[in-house]
């Protein structure tokens, strides 16, 4: 079934709202905030970093897949930009993130796909997917370009029609010194003590040990910056993970009341709603989230979770293949997917489906 048939399923009149969709393309980051470094190894083996490759004004960084049919779209057009600007300050830079694991087998198909369409901008692999989840990708392939500092300027999720020429047109005309056709795309400028603040609890919640003190980060960020949503987003979601859904719930809450159609805050409030039964007011804010944006996988499969707990089976399957269409290196779908065998009485299927998430997690083809 067609994505927008799957989304009729869920978008009602009630779904027609005021506000202006909020795409999400990052899940932790956000244009003006800076990009995570990288060090890589391209598909020929030479080992590179952003300050290797990047551009004189900007550097485009292309997260990719073989197995996604709109990746081989973008690498093509930004070598039609490549070749145009490169001697006006543009570099392209392509990451690859097939999998939690290379063989030899996707280092030949990577390098097959780079010759047939003739790419003379770098193309590097992300064995372990490491820069995959510092930079938060929800979908692929996901386009983010950057300045000589690594400052987000414009990010692009999936690789729309539409968004891809608005795309192009932001390059062109940022490099021609003319006005773009389309500005940035800004969203909120936080202050300065606050992205640190939260930039400290996002590296203290990855480094285990510490992740405890995460949650004063996060704090500090949101009392150095009230308006900044993403540490309400961060703090909501270890809180759910610590299971406080109370606290959580109040986190997403606040995070809505300054961004309405937050696509993340919506997708989590709605979770939550659907793990307490109050299926009716989850499904509400999950209709708005995926009028907000189309390509947020949590979305799909926090709805199959919900079609699940409805005794709806084939909604919630079609609801995981969309998932799995869309970002199938999300472990956490197979999990939900499991989550519904299980509470169905389907011991072979969860079994089956929880397999598939540890693979995922492990890279196991």
């Amino acid at each position: 079934m067609k994505k927008t048939a799957l989304l009729a399923t869920l978008l009602t009149a009630y779904g027609m709202f005021l506000f202006t969709p909020a795409a999400a393309t990052l899940q932790q980051l956000q244009t003006g905030m800076e990009a995570p470094d990288f060090s890589l190894y391209q598909a020929a083996g030479e080992k590179r970093s952003f300050a290797d490759l990047k551009g004189e004004k900007l550097t485009i960084l292309l997260i990719w897949s073989t197995w996604d049919k709109k990746s081989e779209k973008a690498l093509a057009r930004m070598e039609q930009l490549y070749r145009k600007y490169r001697g006006r300050g543009l570099a392209v830079v392509a990451i690859n993130a097939d999998g939690q694991k290379i063989s030899d087998a996707d280092l030949a198909r990577i390098r097959s796909i780079v010759e047939r369409l003739g790419l003379t901008y770098p193309v590097l692999v992300d064995r372990g997917l490491d820069y995959f989840h510092d930079i938060g990708i929800i979908a692929l392939p996901t386009t983010v370009i950057v300045d000589r500092e690594r400052v987000i300027r414009y990010e692009l999720s999936g690789y729309p029609l539409v968004g891809a020429e608005e795309m192009a047109d932001f390059v062109t005309a940022s490099l021609e010194g003319a006005r773009p056709a389309i500005a940035a795309k800004k969203g909120y400028q936080p202050a300065k003590s606050a992205l640190r603040f939260y930039n400290m609890g996002r590296n203290t919640l990855k480094s285990g040990r510490m992740a405890e003190s995460s949650e004063m980060w996060f704090k500090k960020a949101i009392e150095a910056d009230p308006a900044f949503v993403l540490p309400h987003i961060s703090l909501g979601k270890f809180y759910r993970e610590r299971g406080d859904k109370a606290l959580a719930e109040a986190q997403f809450r606040e995070a809505l009341s300054k961004e309405p159609t937050h696509v993340i805050a919506l997708c989590e409030s709605a979770l939550l709603m659907f793990e307490d039964g109050r299926l009716a007011e989850g499904q509400s804010l999950l209709e708005s989230a995926l009028k907000a944006d189309e390509s947020y996988t949590p979305c799909y499969y926090y709805a199959g979770f919900a079609y699940g707990r409805q005794d709806k089976p084939e909604q919630a399957l079609q609801m995981f293949d969309e998932a799995e269409r869309i970002n199938p290196l999300d472990y956490n779908l197979y999990v939900y997917k499991g989550r519904v065998f299980e509470e169905r009485k389907r011991p072979r299927e969860a079994a089956g489906a929880y397999r598939k998430a540890l693979e995922t997690i492990l890279g196991i083809h």
